[in-house]
């Protein structure tokens, strides 16, 4: 099973985007078999991404706008590949 890891620069502002892509992969990916778990962590480098089994998928800069959607269609694209 996957585990999906969400890390972003720490701040306020970057957490609220954290959980909301973190509420929609577990949305669109949650019901999946081949998915353990969606975490959450804080960084000291200045990122937002998505990691799949420990590999970064998806990473944006953090100082523009985060579209999640774009962190679900990447975590969707990654486990196809590992099924």
């Amino acid at each position: 099973m996957a585990e999906i890891a969400i890390e972003y620069a720490s701040g306020n502002r970057l957490r609220s985007e954290a959980e909301t892509a973190r509420r929609l992969i577990d949305a669109y990916l949650g019901d999946r078999p081949d998915v353990d778990r969606v975490t959450l962590s804080p960084s000291g480098e200045s990122v937002f991404c998505v990691s799949v089994e420990g590999d970064r998928i998806w990473c944006t800069d953090p100082r523009e706008w985060i579209d999640a959607m774009e962190a679900v269609t990447a975590a969707r694209r990654r486990l196809s590949e590992l099924s």
